[in-house]
């Protein structure tokens, strides 16, 4: 159940002296093995965002309790998996058609963020139909599942992060933003169902663990049911124990809004939970005021076209978004 300590506005972290030691060790260790160079599956103008960037060892370091050593190794376990499933290069060439079918299977950005300038993400449990379960698990082999889940979150940590932390009025400045506040709905989640996912789940986690360390800084699973806690005992065995402790549950009997409200504004609290934002998961991201105020997007309305989007330099060394895919390289925002 969710209790006022944890939904508390919580302040932003400065890393103590410890912890900036501990990053300058670990981006020594990465220097000597040549992690800092330029990955060279990047094409002709894309930015290391997501990669290889101060952001993306932060991550690593705090998923490893700031220990330089155990960050480097896990670094490295993730870009082997990076390179058995050529997901860099995948991330332009895949289709639009199956970057937006990933939408169902993984929570998504809504193009909102919180009040300290984090993403926010969000994901309906009844996307995960045994229709779309049996697609997912039949049309491709475990490499192209890692493929298929990788490219989906560089979605997050080649666009969405490096785009939340250029805002000016983003608070998470240290080193910047790594993480995303995570909304799933779970009021249609059954017994059955979960025992059906296990698989999935363990697969999923597995993978985000090794790859995404850190990027959940807190999960509200809303709308639980009465029995969810039973539903929990048999996932939380296949999920990675430090993500496990970020979830807040919120039954279906609690007040949504007031338990969301400290964390987020009430213009971008969906409106099933009593905000003002009309979106629901697997929808194409729905900027806020804030961000399409502060670059000049070429797309009309506040929603961001399909496909996967990364951001790129230009000839004048600006950098730019790119929507890119399949037989695209779009420009869709300057500075």
């Amino acid at each position: 159940m969710a209790t006022e300590s944890q939904t508390e506005a919580p302040a932003v972290e400065i890393p103590t002296v410890s912890q900036q030691e501990a990053l300058k060790v670990l981006l020594q260790s990465l220097d000597e093995r040549g992690h800092l160079q330029r990955p060279q599956e990047l094409k002709e103008g894309d930015v290391p965002d997501g990669l290889n960037d101060e952001a993306t060892f932060m991550r690593f370091l705090q998923g490893r309790g700031f220990d330089p050593q155990g960050a480097l190794n896990q670094y490295e376990e993730a870009l082997s998996i990076r390179k058995d499933t050529q997901a860099t290069e995948a991330y332009d060439v895949i289709s639009i058609n199956d970057f937006e079918e990933a939408r169902k299977m993984y929570p998504c950005w809504s193009g909102r963020r919180d009040k300290r300038g984090l993403p926010i993400c969000m994901f309906d449990v009844a996307q995960l139909t045994s229709e779309n379960m049996a697609k997912y698990n039949a049309s491709q082999t475990s490499t192209a599942r890692s493929q298929h889940t990788v490219v989906f979150h560089d979605y997050m940590t080649r666009f969405v992060l490096p785009l939340c932390a250029s805002m000016p009025d983003c608070q998470a400045k240290s080193p910047s933003v790594v993480s995303s506040v995570y909304l799933v709905n779970a009021a249609s989640f059954g017994l059955r169902q979960a025992w059906s996912l296990k698989g999935y789940a363990q697969e999923v986690s597995q993978l985000l663990a090794v790859c995404y360390p850190e990027m959940v800084d807190r999960c509200y699973v809303m709308n639980a049911p009465a029995y969810f806690g039973k539903i929990w005992g048999i996932l939380s065995k296949f999920v990675d124990p430090r993500t496990a402790a970020k979830l807040i549950i919120v039954s279906s009997g609690e007040d949504s809004l007031s338990t969301l409200t400290p964390l987020l504004d009430v213009e971008n609290i969906p409106t099933e939970y009593g905000g003002k934002f009309t979106y629901s998961p697997g929808m194409t991201p729905k900027l806020d005021d804030g961000i399409r105020r502060h670059m000049n997007w070429t797309v009309p309305g506040d929603s961001l076209p399909e496909g996967p989007i990364k951001f790129m330099q230009d000839e004048n060394q600006r950098r730019v978004v790119s929507a890119t895919g399949a037989d695209r390289n779009d420009v869709i925002a300057t500075p």
